[in-house]
């Protein structure tokens, strides 16, 4: 990984980690802007509170129906035109959304964010193959550091577009980031070494998610993934209805306390790119994400003072260090740029399924006590710790391979199948 000078607009992070780190920033300002309004509106546009839920939950399902292609896509086209086409049906959903005048009429941003699922994968993949030796810290940086400054940032930006234009705003200056994204997207260095690939050449460069499964140590970090970001994501999933109902504390400053985890996700992940030690042990550092996440639960449930629970708050990020440390673990993990792009997706849909599913546990709990999902999280959480550090110890004699070059490259013909 060529590293420049870091008062440099790519952070020292060289040109091509730079590009990925603009894009991502701009990705997550896009969804910082309007998440928070998102489901006020759904409502202002007519929809009853069913609707509302089904139209919120409705990306999570589609898009494991767009993730599952994207690998074999990536194989037969070069990755680069997929993100960029992806993404540029986000931005085009956004502004849809912000020209709908009836909840019927959201369904092209629905779509569009489904279909923008497909540039993660393929992003991470690139990053891992342009991150040389230092993959984990790349991954921290890129996937965790900047979205979390634009997470924090872009709500601002939105709420002052909001008080002076309405509810539409968000969605147009969501559209402006995604397109901002897009940018620096188009600038990605080519995966292929020559042309797309035909039809003989994309047959004989396939690659199946047995295949990846099949790679040492991806099906135990999958596993560890869905039960990391599904127990975090049970506690904090309903956490702002439980401070609001059972702490008394407004929405506004509900909202607030959401980029205060930015915040801590952002000194978690400098943390990190400064730590080597951390580094080469990827899962220790998300049992720590896991214990910070812990700390927030428990505040929350068990004080009433509020600048207890805002210092706490710091804490609530770990959920994003958590999930961005397991896709960097897996670059570690998975050798080769072929299978990359099939593990990236598997995680991201093992992800996004634990992360989705986990509010329909928190919601039937909570209707048995307000405190039960914070309660069940903590105790998971608990029994996770060692199960993070026990798995680490095992996965170690594996690490040094962070310096092994890869196989010599095949003839030309085959090389352009190594598609990332």
């Amino acid at each position: 990984m060529r590293r420049g000078r870091v008062g440099s607009w790519h952070l020292g992070l060289g040109r091509e980690l730079g590009y990925v780190f603009w894009a991502m920033f701009g990705v997550e300002a896009a969804f910082g802007a309007y998440i928070g309004i998102w489901p006020l509106w759904i409502e202002a546009l007519g929809a009853p509170i069913t609707i509302v839920g089904l139209v919120l939950g409705a990306p999570g399902l589609l898009r494991l129906f767009t993730l599952a292609p994207s690998a074999a896509l990536a194989e037969r086209f070069e990755p680069r035109k997929l993100i960029v086409a992806a993404r540029a049906l986000t931005g085009l959903g956004l502004v849809t959304a912000g020209l709908a005048g009836h909840w019927t009429q959201l369904v092209p941003m629905v779509i569009g964010s489904a279909v923008g699922e497909i540039a993660f994968p393929l992003t991470q993949a690139h990053l891992a193959r342009h991150a040389g030796e230092h993959r984990v810290r790349a991954f921290t940086l890129v996937f965790n550091v900047g979205p979390a400054v634009a997470f924090g940032l872009s709500p601002l930006i939105a709420g002052g577009l909001i008080a002076l234009y309405g509810l539409r705003a968000a969605f147009f200056f969501a559209a402006a980031c995604t397109f901002f994204s897009l940018f620096f997207f188009a600038r990605f260095a080519p995966s292929h070494d020559g042309p797309e690939l035909d039809a003989a050449e994309a047959a004989a460069a396939k690659t199946t998610y047995p295949e990846a499964l099949r790679e040492p140590g991806v099906r135990t970090l999958l596993a560890l993934q869905f039960g990391t970001i599904f127990v975090l994501s049970l506690g904090i999933s309903l956490l702002p209805t439980f401070l609001a109902d059972q702490r008394g504390i407004s929405p506004a400053i509900v909202a607030i306390l959401g980029g205060v985890g930015s915040i801590g996700s952002v000194l978690y992940g400098l943390f990190i790119a400064r730590s080597g030690r951390l580094q080469a042990v990827p899962l220790v550092a998300i049992a720590f994400a896991v214990v910070f996440v812990m700390t927030t639960l428990a505040v929350s449930a068990s004080t009433t003072v509020l600048w207890l629970i805002v210092v706490a708050f710091l804490g609530r990020g770990g959920l994003w260090s958590a999930w961005g440390l397991f896709v960097a673990a897996l670059s570690e993990t998975v050798r080769s740029d072929r299978l990359r792009p099939r593990a990236f997706t598997l995680s991201e849909m093992i992800g996004g399924t634990a992360f989705f599913s986990a509010p329909i546990l928190a919601g039937q709990l909570y209707a048995l006590r307000p405190d039960l999902p914070l309660l069940a999280s903590i105790v998971a959480s608990l029994a996770l710790l060692p199960v993070l550090v026990w798995t680490q110890r095992r996965l170690r004699p594996k690490a040094p391979r962070l310096g092994v070059p890869e196989p010599a490259a095949p003839p030309p013909a085959a090389a352009r199948e190594e598609v990332v």
